[in-house]
């Protein structure tokens, strides 16, 4: 199966039509007019690598690679592996990683030490996603889509480059009356927790308000940490010139007298 993800890996993206293209034969059923028989395999090859759980840079990339950039150019393909991958969601209660389904293996990849592996899990789902952000977010939460959506600029939100069709997805029921409650950077839903705020006075308040400022100073100019903000493009910047950004007045073309 590795040599054959080698070979399709090598073919131009155009050409990738084939894996679906494929005669029908007897017992196999299509997706679409489509069959999609090597596509559930290669979906099947990729979850049991994942599951193996060693050696996924040279194990597991490759088959990621192949699956995103046939579903970033082939609807039929990116339809069908959006339907087994990121189903219509419906429980929410649980952290999008935490699971046994291939949506819950991909998400704890997002977060992997090793950045290849980090980046093709994420770009796969982000592809699946139609490149998204707010797609991609309401299946990874913020936390673990951080990494991608600040490499691609798109912290502010927006989309991808690639342009997609215009078949748009449905949410289910279950999701429209949950998605109030939802953390949008964990991507599921919290129990309540006490504010322990709520029992201190003013003073209280302000001396660990005043205490944190401190701490955060020290941090910074000991250059342990170095905060950051959001430009308007959707990319970081040191937080005193992200501000800065945000707050000038678009610039003129005219010139004034």
């Amino acid at each position: 199966m590795s040599h054959a993800i080698n070979l399709l890996s090598n073919l131009p993206v155009r050409c990738l039509d084939v894996l679906i293209d494929v005669p029908v034969q007897g017992g196999i059923e299509t997706y679409g007019g489509k069959n999609v028989d090597v596509v559930q395999k290669l979906l099947d090859f990729m979850e049991k690598r994942i599951d193996k759980g060693i050696n996924y840079k040279e194990g597991l990339t490759p088959v990621l690679s192949l699956m995103t950039e046939s579903s970033r150019y082939h609807r039929e393909i990116r339809r069908y592996l959006k339907a087994q991958v990121l189903p219509p969601l419906k429980d929410v209660k649980e952290r999008p990683e935490i699971g046994g389904t291939v949506r819950n293996k991909l998400v704890r990849l997002m977060t992997h030490i090793d950045m290849a592996v980090k980046q093709g899990a994420a770009e796969f789902l982000f592809v699946l996603c139609k490149e998204s952000v707010d797609n991609l977010l309401k299946y990874t939460g913020y936390g673990n889509a951080a990494g991608l959506l600040m490499a691609r600029g798109l912290l502010a939100g927006g989309r991808g480059e690639t342009q997609y069709s215009s078949d748009e997805d449905s949410d289910t029921e279950e999701y429209k009356s949950a998605k109030p409650f939802i953390n949008p950077i964990t991507g599921h839903i919290e129990h309540p927790m006490p504010n322990p705020m709520d029992e201190m006075t003013e003073e209280q308040k302000e001396y660990e308000a005043q205490k944190l400022v401190n701490m955060i100073d020290e941090l910074s100019r000991k250059e342990l940490i170095r905060p950051m903000g959001v430009r308007k493009d959707g990319t970081l910047a040191p937080l005193g010139e992200a501000i800065h950004a945000c707050s000038s007045p678009p610039s003129s073309d005219s010139d004034s007298d």
